[in-house]
């Protein structure tokens, strides 16, 4: 497996707690940070998957880059290969409603055409970005979110885990957390941990939100957008077109897998 250096550097840093760093191609250049991990925590369905997908994720990229099996049912490289591209209902071999729309977004990005429909194909969007989440505090919904949990998390992580510079060597940046810019993350957190500045952020339309922020090289691109659990097509074709007027369409595709 093809792991760079400096992602292996994050997995086994001592300065990083956080047991979830993320899933997908470490050497991607698109980055989709969302908010939280959606487990229902009062369930013993909702805690074992957290527990696998969330809890399991750092042991299991040791796991691959020692060359061992994956413990769990979560491979965090290519995480439920057998998923199709529509959304889960228990019996169609579909996925989560948040991946079949990073999977168009990500195709978008790309300029992927399938003559298929979508909901015959492989969920694959893992070979082409790399995914977390701003905290790590699970729920079930957005409106059941621990809130103090929630900003313990957001804390740890940007101190642990984004502060890292293999979050800052991505072109492509999508910051999909929606109004939480402002509560949770402020702008400056942009700033701080990932290197976008305050004075570059530019209001591209205001409902629904796309904010587009630039960083001082010209070489990086942060997009503010809301949550990507149920957006349009018009709104994540809207975000390609952001990404590809700003010269980067060349720059999206992963550097190895």
């Amino acid at each position: 497996m093809n792991i760079p250096q400096l992602f292996v550097d994050l997995v086994y840093s001592d300065e990083n707690k956080q047991n979830y760093i993320g899933m997908g191609n470490p050497n991607a250049r698109i980055l989709i940070i969302g908010r939280e991990p959606n487990h229902d925590l009062t369930t013993e369905d909702g805690r074992n998957g957290f527990d696998q997908d969330q809890q399991m994720n750092r042991d299991n990229w040791k796991n691959l880059i020692e060359g061992r099996p994956v413990i769990g049912r979560c491979n965090p490289r290519r995480p439920f290969t057998n998923q199709k591209c529509l959304t889960n209902n228990g019996h169609n071999d579909g996925t989560a409603r948040t991946w079949v729309w990073y999977q168009k977004l990500v195709d978008l990005i790309l300029g992927r055409e399938f003559e298929r429909s979508y909901m015959l194909r492989p969920v694959d969007f893992h070979d082409y970005c790399f995914h977390t989440d701003i905290s790590a505090a699970a729920a079930a919904r957005i409106a059941t979110t621990d809130k103090t949990a929630k900003a313990a998390s957001v804390a740890e992580r940007s101190e642990q885990l984004f502060c890292h510079p293999f979050f800052k060597q991505f072109p492509i940046v999508i910051l999909g957390i929606g109004t939480d810019v402002g509560q949770y993350v402020p702008l400056e957190w942009c700033q701080k941990v990932l290197g976008f500045p305050i004075s570059e952020v530019v209001n591209i339309q205001n409902k629904p939100m796309i904010w587009l922020n630039g960083d001082s090289t010209n070489s990086r691109v942060l997009i503010h957008s809301h949550s990507l659990s149920q957006p349009s097509y018009e709104y994540i074709y809207k975000i390609r077109e952001v990404i590809w007027e700003n010269g980067l369409s060349d720059c999206c595709w992963p550097k190895a897998y």
